[in-house]
């Protein structure tokens, strides 16, 4: 299965701050995520995660960073005009997201 490796800025659950994290795909998905300062690794068990939610939402969830970057290297113009609309309304879509998979 093909690995891949990002590093990005996150705020770290044991530091409490934002440090360097590696993010490590396989398969295109997210599989782990682990803090350059403390060592702690997140880990993502992707049948388990299916098991209890949409498969195509917990995809779009793991896959959610690359596609995010994949955008903004195309057009970062468009990207920057779009994404405080974005973030304001994606919280209440994820919500009826959700409410429709208890259904």
């Amino acid at each position: 299965m093909e690995s891949e490796e990002i590093i990005t800025v996150l705020r770290c659950l044991r530091c409490q701050k934002e440090t360097e994290h590696r993010v490590v795909y396989r398969g295109g998905f997210i599989s782990s995520i682990i803090c350059k300062e403390c060592n702690l690794e997140v880990g993502f068990d992707q049948p388990k995660l299916l098991s209890c939610y949409g498969e195509d939402l917990v995809k779009r969830v793991l896959t959610k960073p690359r596609r995010i970057t994949d955008e903004y290297q195309k057009d970062l113009i468009h990207f920057v005009s779009n994404i405080p609309f974005r973030i304001i309304t994606k919280p209440y879509r994820i919500m009826k997201e959700l409410e429709s998979l208890k259904e």
